[in-house]
């Protein structure tokens, strides 16, 4: 996930999932306690959302709001996630998650990382023994037991992160209970998050959760029918503008469902920064 402005860190140590340990702390019998989960959903105002989407505004604000539901629900039915804090820019923003009993912060300062601060929190405010991770509201392919993955690896290290499926931003960013979440979310936040010593998860399997939605090309990730039940809706009423799109120029094809992975043709590539 990356934002239009850089982000910045100071100093740390470049970390990789696979070191023995990372800065700032061991991975020593805290990494086999399981670590219980406040996770921060930020959602910007939903009229803007998704703007490098193709498509009209009625469209674009109904598969931001699907993404946003279907993200939290996800979350809330993960493994070892004891509570889920949206935070919004509007109170309206908080519709397409009604009636599913998540807590909410309504942000006062501009820009991601001051809404993932306030979220974290209100997070270890109203649960100060679980770890805080930062979430961003549209990932297609997440579900419930590839989050788990993540965050059981993640429990190890007192502050990690997964980058983007462009190896330049971050989707999930992790701290241990007591830790500082310290986001750097922005352009070149991957190696923003590394050198402030969080750790890179790079552990099998999480490749789905490095896949954010920037664009129309990126819809086409969504398999029909999709465990998605409000995503999968809205875009059977896009149908057949995605399909237009060959899903296997998409970046890190490889592995996922129904995607082949050839050689993009002349200007189909990365994916642009996130709005």
């Amino acid at each position: 996930m990356t934002t239009g402005r850089p982000g910045r860190a100071d100093g740390g140590a470049h970390g990789r999932a696979h070191q023995p340990a990372d800065r700032g702390g061991h991975r020593d019998n805290r990494a086999r306690r399981e670590v219980r989960w406040a996770v921060v959903v930020p959602q910007k105002d939903l009229r803007l959302a998704k703007s490098r989407l193709a498509l009209d505004s009625r469209d674009r604000q109904r598969v931001a709001s699907a993404l946003f539901r279907d993200t939290v629900a996800a979350a809330q039915h993960t493994p070892g996630v004891a509570t889920v804090i949206v935070v919004v820019d509007r109170i309206q923003d908080l519709e397409p998650v009604a009636g599913l009993g998540v807590g909410h912060v309504l942000g006062t300062g501009p820009g991601l990382n001051e809404a993932l601060r306030q979220g974290e929190l209100a997070a270890r405010a109203g649960h100060p023994g679980c770890g805080v991770a930062a979430l961003p509201a549209d990932l297609p392919l997440i579900e419930p037991a590839l989050l788990g993955r993540a965050l059981a690896e993640a429990g190890a290290h007192d502050r990690a992160f997964l980058s983007d499926a462009d190896d330049e931003g971050t989707t999930l960013l992790t701290a241990r209970p007591g830790r500082a979440l310290g986001p750097v979310y922005g352009i070149g936040s991957r190696e923003a998050h590394r050198r402030s010593g969080a750790v890179e998860l790079t552990g099998p399997g999480l490749a789905a959760l490095r896949h954010d939605l920037d664009c129309l090309a990126h819809l086409a990730l969504v398999p029909p029918p999709a465990r998605h039940t409000h995503l999968s809706d809205v875009l059977a009423r896009l149908r057949p503008v995605p399909s237009l799109v060959d899903a296997s120029y998409l970046p890190g094809a490889p592995g996922l469902p129904g995607l082949s992975g050839r050689a993009a043709p002349p200007g189909v590539g990365r994916h642009p920064a996130q709005a």
